[in-house]
């Protein structure tokens, strides 16, 4: 993953916005992204590695999870800016999807980030996607809401800043290396990074190095 930081810091910044919820006293939370690649995967992991230290019962799902029966029945349900997404957008920011401008079809040139089938999207095909989505994530809190209540605890004390920090060093950081989005390959490829790429991926390697081993050797943090 190209970007100006390494995808680290984004799981270990999720480990904070579950702590301030678990601190604030809600008994479930769904984290819901509409970033596919790999990182979606690696966030079903991490969920797994943290549920046992909260109270609050956590749920994690990329948004074509909720989409079960896709743009039609048993059809794609994601995409990149195609018919599933602007379909989805023309129903929740109708002003932010003008069918009439779309380019001619087969016209060649850099048409930002539009998907192929965008042709294709329907208003009342997004109102039914989206309309399932919500039903869909309904349920979910319902089923998490009634975990919670089955094994709610006696008391709940709200997890440190210290107690995240020594989660995160000892059981998210050895997990680490497997998680996709840390890999330097997807699985699809055969190759690496021209070199410049590959030279910023091992700086990046060194300064994770080296977060590891600050945060293995630090005194404790007071909350």
């Amino acid at each position: 993953m190209a970007n100006s930081r390494p995808p680290w810091i984004h799981f270990k910044n999720v480990c904070y916005h579950l702590r301030a919820l678990d601190a604030a006293g809600f008994h479930a939370a769904i984290l819901l992204t509409g970033h596919y690649g790999e990182n979606w995967k690696d966030l079903k992991t991490l969920v797994r590695i943290l549920q046992p230290h909260f109270a609050m019962r956590i749920y994690d799902l990329p948004d074509f999870e909720a989409n079960e029966a896709g743009f039609c029945d048993g059809g794609p349900n994601l995409d990149h800016a195609g018919r599933v997404e602007t379909s989805q957008l023309w129903t929740l920011e109708p002003a932010c999807v003008d069918m009439t401008r779309m380019p001619p079809k087969g016209q060649k040139g850099a048409h930002f980030a539009m998907g192929s089938t965008a042709y294709e999207a329907n208003l009342h095909v997004g109102q039914r996607m989206v309309r399932n989505q919500v039903e869909w994530l309904g349920k979910k809190m319902k089923e998490l809401l009634f975990q919670y209540d089955k094994s709610k605890p006696a008391s709940r004390q709200p997890l440190s800043f210290e107690r995240i920090e020594r989660l995160w060093a000892d059981e998210v950081l050895p997990q680490l290396p497997n998680f996709h989005s840390m890999k330097q390959l997807f699985p699809d490829q055969s190759e690496g990074p021209p070199a410049s790429l590959a030279v910023v991926s091992e700086l990046e390697d060194s300064e994770y190095q080296r977060v590891t081993l600050s945060t293995r050797s630090q005194q404790p943090i007071k909350n």
